[in-house]
């Protein structure tokens, strides 16, 4: 036997090969469809054709715009919830003596009529002079549609907020809010007039 003699595998693998290409070739011939296409008919005659449901209505979109007007502001602090920061406050100051010397609202104090609403829903209408002095008030109109004159010294808003300065065209505050339990700290507000 020669040594450089090696059977050819190649041979039957090739024609395999060449007999799978044939098979599928061979169905793709031309096949008699007449059974399927009198099914397809005949289905298509039997079936009752339903109408499909109309598509929904689509209303129109309508912006919302907001505005703060009578609603709840929500970075203000809610009234009961600076009464019972107050309360907290007035524990504190009792427990430790009397000897609570930060800033806190008077608990005794009156409030005003411009104090059971939010800084927010306030508008700043105008100003006027008035009295002896010539002392600069402003007018502010509430929520109700009420308009209010002020002047140094008032309060309006639900964060203990007293008027320091009334300008032409603004109402400086000075309120005291909440800061942790038994705290409080003063900050500046104001009121522009209303263009």
């Amino acid at each position: 036997m020669n040594p450089c003699f090696r059977p050819n595998v190649a041979v039957p693998a090739r024609a395999i090969l060449l007999g799978a290409v044939l098979a599928a070739l061979a169905g793709c011939a031309q096949r008699d469809m007449t059974d399927l296409q009198q099914f397809v008919e005949t289905t298509k005659r039997t079936t009752p054709m339903k109408k499909p449901d109309p598509p929904p209505e689509i209303k129109p979109y309508t912006p919302f715009a907001y505005t703060a007007q009578g609603i709840k502001d929500p970075f203000i602090v809610a009234p009961f919830a600076q009464e019972e920061e107050l309360e907290v406050t007035q524990v504190l100051a009792a427990q430790q003596g009397g000897g609570y010397t930060g800033v806190r609202p008077d608990p005794n104090r009156v409030r005003e009529e411009l104090e059971k609403y939010s800084l927010g829903s306030l508008k700043m209408m105008g100003t006027f002079r008035m009295g002896g002095n010539n002392e600069l008030w402003a007018l502010i109109l509430a929520p109700d549609g009420v308009v209010h004159r002020v002047q140094n010294n008032n309060y309006l808003g639900t964060n203990h907020g007293k008027i320091v300065d009334i300008t032409e065209q603004q109402v400086d505050l000075r309120e005291i809010v909440p800061d942790g339990p038994g705290r409080w700290q003063e900050r500046d507000a104001f009121l522009s007039l209303t263009q």
